[in-house]
């Protein structure tokens, strides 16, 4: 499953170097809805990760899309928006 995992600038950074994200992974079903959780957590980094087997978080919804995690750890994980470089 395809998913927009939003981190901090500090865990951006650790997984470039490590080359995977730590099981378990949370992120939403759209961009739209990894970029507000982004605003209303002031994270900074946004990635298109995916990976099996996914669950549905009880929480973490909002509007523009449903909250999932990912039961394993992610070597496959793209970023698609820094606010550093981004905005």
């Amino acid at each position: 499953m395809k998913l927009y995992h939003v981190a901090s600038a500090k865990h951006a950074k650790q997984y470039r170097v490590t080359e995977y994200i730590r099981n378990p992974v949370r992120g939403f079903t759209t961009i739209e809805a990894a970029l507000a959780w982004a605003c209303k957590v002031e994270r900074k980094v946004i990635y298109e990760v995916t990976g099996e087997p996914c669950y549905k978080l009880p929480d973490h919804h909002n509007r523009f899309g449903e909250a999932w995690w990912i039961d394993n750890d992610v070597t496959q994980f793209v970023c698609v928006f820094s606010a550093e470089k981004d905005a």
